[in-house]
């Protein structure tokens, strides 16, 4: 049995049968002149019979017109799976897996227009918490708080965190009143997961500790517990910008900033193109 020749021989033979002429050959399969006649020529000693007929270099014989047409039969087949198997793959549901506050009020909010920027991916949010096993979450593209990177994935920073005090919109008030001092005779819920935010905070303002600090075990909780009127937290208002729009929450000093955590995302190359994510994260992140 004859050594089977390379696809792109093969190409090359029908390409040149069905367009006959060596030049519209190359532009088609995007190479040069001289390689479709080396093509043509191993393809020849390969088959071990003439592909065209003597002294008309593009006149092929029955043989090559045979053959050409069985391999544009085939390419055209192989050309239709494809196809029907990238549209498999455009219709694969992304997961994008996030930390609960984050997905809550940025990315949910934001998905169906993301959704349409990303070319009508179907894409599912994931809430995860920061002490949650993400080493073992099944997800494709990730937002991370943290210096976790999965082994193989590719990843670039969205951006840093800016933190400021928030609190219910009467307490916030009545701190502006009595300026950040005010907060001395307080009380701020802070997260396990978010630890030294507080006294970062507390440094950039010059002022002391609190009169109480309550510690919940997410960020959410502490949120939660600061809307219902029971104190106030540090947070990033980018991130809650709908629950100050809510009137739920204000900034009584937008001006004293503190530096958070990284967020930076993550995501499998064998399931996402880069070029995908990137558009994906411009429209998700373009106002972070």
């Amino acid at each position: 049995m004859s050594h089977l020749p390379s696809l792109r021989a093969l190409a090359t033979l029908e390409a040149v049968v069905r367009t006959g002429n060596i030049v519209a050959a190359a532009d088609e399969l995007c190479v040069t002149p001289g390689a479709i006649s080396k093509q043509l020529g191993q393809l020849q000693e390969v088959i071990d019979e003439p592909l065209f007929e003597k002294g008309h270099r593009l006149r092929p014989t029955p043989l090559a017109t045979e053959l050409a047409q069985a391999i544009g039969a085939g390419l055209l087949q192989i050309r239709d799976g494809w196809e029907a198997a990238s549209r498999n793959g455009q219709r694969r549901v992304l997961t994008l897996a996030a930390n609960t506050t984050l997905s809550v009020h940025w990315i949910m909010p934001r998905l169906v227009d993301v959704e349409v920027a990303a070319g009508g991916r179907a894409i599912r949010v994931s809430p995860l918490h920061t002490t949650d096993d993400w080493q073992h979450a099944q997800f494709d593209i990730g937002i991370l708080r943290n210096a976790w990177k999965p082994e193989g994935w590719q990843y670039r920073e969205i951006g840093i965190e800016r933190l400021t005090l928030l609190a219910p919109p009467d307490r916030a008030e009545a701190l502006r009143r009595t300026g950040p001092a005010g907060l001395e005779a307080e009380t701020v819920f802070v997260a396990d997961t978010r630890g030294g935010e507080l006294e970062s905070w507390l440094a950039i303002a010059g002022i002391g500790k609190p009169a109480t600090i309550r510690s919940t075990p997410h960020f959410y909780i502490a949120a939660q517990a600061a809307m219902a009127g029971q104190g106030c937290i540090i947070a990033p208002p980018l991130v809650l910008a709908d629950l100050i729009e809510q009137g739920r929450l204000a900034a009584p000093f937008p001006d004293i900033i503190s530096k958070g955590a990284t967020l930076t995302a993550v995501f499998d190359p064998s399931r996402c193109k880069a070029a995908f994510v990137e558009k994906l994260l411009g429209a998700l992140f373009r106002d972070f």
